[in-house]
């Protein structure tokens, strides 16, 4: 049988297909936003990360003299595609992540001659370095300027201190009628202060509370900023004799903003622990893959599932969820951005295949065989086909169980 082959009619309608595809799916998109808004603000926000990771890998090849051919948002069959000078830019299918194309990255890639000058594998040993890991560099750049703005501008969350504030009024228990609603006490208050002695702690709030049973008492109430002071009648506790007010603590989280220069140091600091934080992430996630398929065959609500959430990988979904929770600040948003790129760009850095870590690898076992003159060596890639196989599928079924374990056991704030 003849194979069949496109005729002009169906080239020209091609085109059309994409753009039709990609306007349902940006029309898509703003309706979403319009329902989902912080949902679709996290989800862009990977989607941009992916994107500057390959942008951080075109730049780099263009930088060095290397030819970039493609550089493609998504895999899968093309929606759009444009054409600028002699790279094509577009858009594909499938919103899995990004792709830049550079000629001659192995010994068995076609390149033409007069192209040969500008291929990977005849570059040096530092440029060819520089361009496999410019995705992560550019990840670890974001991350330090997330960093940055949190401490110059948005004010980094400060968890320390044992600062509390209200979580709940209380307006009754066991049958004992509490004073905080009608004294005015709101969800978010920080009473500083019971007739004077200081309570920023919460075990000194309820031993002054304690103390004062049916007695009536000052309390110093921070609210959005201002200073407020109100009195009330504290009820007493039959059963142990001690005051009760009616309320329930969470803890206070303060925001705080430094100078610029400071702001860049502390930025750099975090960026460092945040480094440490994801090799030893890393380190356990593959020490604990037990515990880890524990996890992802656990039953629908099972509350052990969100155990420890330091050692609990995410999968993109979960991410989202966690990032789009009414519960987390901007603040808090900036700062998971900064840690999910010090992790993705750690990760990259794993050295196997198809990995950018593996890239740096195989370009220095390259340059370890050319050392003492002699020459230049290439490795073949379909060596390590077996490795990349392997490695390919594990990350698939890990992908595929952890979405699971986020759609059944959604990380809970």
């Amino acid at each position: 049988m003849k194979g069949h082959s496109e005729g002009p009619q169906t080239r020209r309608l091609r085109p059309l297909l994409g753009t039709g595809v990609l306007i349902v799916a940006l029309a898509a998109l703003a309706a979403a936003a319009w329902r989902y808004p912080l949902v679709v603000v996290a989800a862009c926000a990977l989607a941009g990360i992916l994107f500057m990771h390959e942008l951080g890998h075109y730049l780099a090849a263009r930088s060095v003299g290397m030819k970039v051919t493609e550089f493609y948002l998504g895999f899968g069959p093309r929606l759009w595609s444009a054409k600028r000078g002699e790279t094509a830019y577009g858009l594909r299918v499938l919103p899995l992540g990004a792709y830049v194309r550079i000629i001659g990255m192995s010994r068995t890639d076609r390149v033409d001659p007069g192209d040969e000058d500008r291929a990977y594998r005849v570059k040096s040993y530092p440029r060819r370095m520089l361009v496999v890991s410019a995705g992560s560099l550019m990840h670890f750049a974001l991350a330090i300027a997330a960093f940055l703005a949190l401490h110059a501008w948005l004010g980094a969350p400060d968890y320390d201190g044992g600062r509390w504030q209200v979580a709940e009024v209380i307006a009754s228990r066991d049958g004992i009628e509490l004073p905080a609603a009608a004294a005015g006490i709101a969800v978010g208050d920080r009473i500083v202060a019971v007739d004077g002695e200081a309570t920023l702690n919460w075990d000194d709030f309820v031993a002054e509370v304690q103390s004062h049973p049916g007695e009536s008492v000052l309390l110093d109430v921070e609210r959005d900023g201002a200073l407020v002071v109100t009195g009330v009648t504290l009820a007493a506790d039959p059963g142990s004799g001690g005051g009760l007010l009616g309320v329930r603590a969470e803890r206070s989280i303060v925001y705080e903003t430094v100078g610029l220069p400071t702001a860049a140091v502390r930025a750099v600091s975090d960026f460092g622990r945040s480094v440490f934080d994801s090799v030893y992430g890393i380190w356990s996630l593959f020490a604990n893959l037990g515990g880890v398929a524990d996890r992802i065959i656990s039953p629908p609500g099972d509350p052990s599932a969100g155990d420890d959430l330091r050692t609990r990988p995410l999968s993109v979904v979960g991410i989202v969820d966690l990032a789009s929770d009414d519960a987390l600040g901007w603040p808090e948003r900036v700062a998971m951005f900064a840690l999910v790129n010090v992790f993705l760009g750690v990760f990259n850095l794993l050295p196997v295949p198809p990995f950018d870590g593996g890239h740096v690898a195989i370009a220095t076992y390259e340059r370890w065989r050319e050392r003492a003159g002699r020459g230049r060596y290439l490795s073949d890639p379909r060596a390590l086909d077996p490795v990349v196989a392997v490695v390919v599928t594990a990350l698939m079924l890990l992908a595929v169980g952890l979405l699971y374990l986020d759609i059944a056991n959604p990380v809970d704030l």
